[in-house]
């Protein structure tokens, strides 16, 4: 007699890793399953999905919902957080889109919409690309981010209507504290300037703020650089002393030189 949990009948199929980050989530929540003694009709029973969409679930053929994927996790007892890291991974490769973005540097050197906008959409892939109703309900409900913002948001037709707005976004996207802080700002900022690009001075204060939140400085490069080039603007190295001359007391005591000066002048 067979005792609980114990399959009968045709074994599964072995899980699909055509694509290894969908096989690795399938073969943990298998593991789940074995671990909790549960035939996937018990477990039916649990989560109130049906058998069918629980098994194609710990296949590796496609990557299934997180409603489901909690759901399964959760009864067998798993660690959701590592299921979820395990789940995004393989939503963001089956998606494809998140390699096509460029990863954010620091929010205070972000100058234009364009830029924030994309920033956006890489929090939005980075978290898995939950559904528009899932993302409104991590945002806090339809009052802060309606399905329609939510849609403009993410296909970058439309930045988000107000700071608590973009807030609802950055929480759904996992996004939260003093790093949620810094990116709605930056939100205020960009969005109540009329300028596409900071001042001179305002762009190099906003490097020392990197340095200060032990951002690596080479990402601070990276980021200059890169708004210089895409602004046809050029990107100098200058001495320390020249800086403080040129910004004053703002740079006297920095145990770091930030050797650069933002140049208004386009690239040759």
């Amino acid at each position: 007699m067979a005792g609980k949990g114990v399959a009968v009948g045709r074994p599964e199929l072995p899980v699909d890793s055509t694509s290894p980050d969908r096989g690795l989530l399938a073969s943990r929540l298998r593991e789940l399953r074995r671990s909790a003694r549960l035939t996937y009709d018990e477990l039916a029973v649990k989560t109130s999905l049906s058998p069918a969409t629980l098994k194609r679930a710990a296949s590796g053929r496609s990557v299934p919902s997180w409603d489901t994927v909690e759901a399964f996790a959760g009864v067998c007892g798993g660690d959701l957080d590592a299921v979820r890291a395990l789940w995004e991974n393989a939503r963001i490769t089956g998606r494809g889109r998140l390699r096509e973005l460029r990863r954010p540097g620091s929010p205070e050197l972000i100058t234009t919409r364009g830029a924030l906008s994309e920033a956006l959409e890489y929090f939005y892939e980075r978290a898995g690309a939950p559904s528009l109703r899932r993302l409104q309900e991590l945002a806090g409900g339809r009052h802060l981010l309606p399905v329609s913002s939510a849609a403009r948001i993410v296909g970058r037709q439309a930045l988000p209507a107000s700071r608590q707005q973009c807030a609802a976004f950055l929480t759904a996207c996992g996004i939260t504290g003093s790093r949620l802080e810094r990116w709605a700002d930056a939100f205020v900022r960009i969005t109540s300037s009329r300028e596409a690009v900071q001042q001179p001075e305002d762009v190099v204060r906003a490097a020392w703020v990197v340095a200060a939140d032990r951002t690596r400085f080479t990402d601070a490069l990276e980021a200059l650089t890169s708004q210089a080039e895409g602004s046809g603007l050029k990107l100098n190295f200058v001495p320390r002393s020249k800086l403080v001359r040129m910004y004053g007391a703002h740079f006297q005591g920095r145990s770091r030189t930030l050797a650069m000066e933002w140049q208004p002048t386009r690239a040759g």
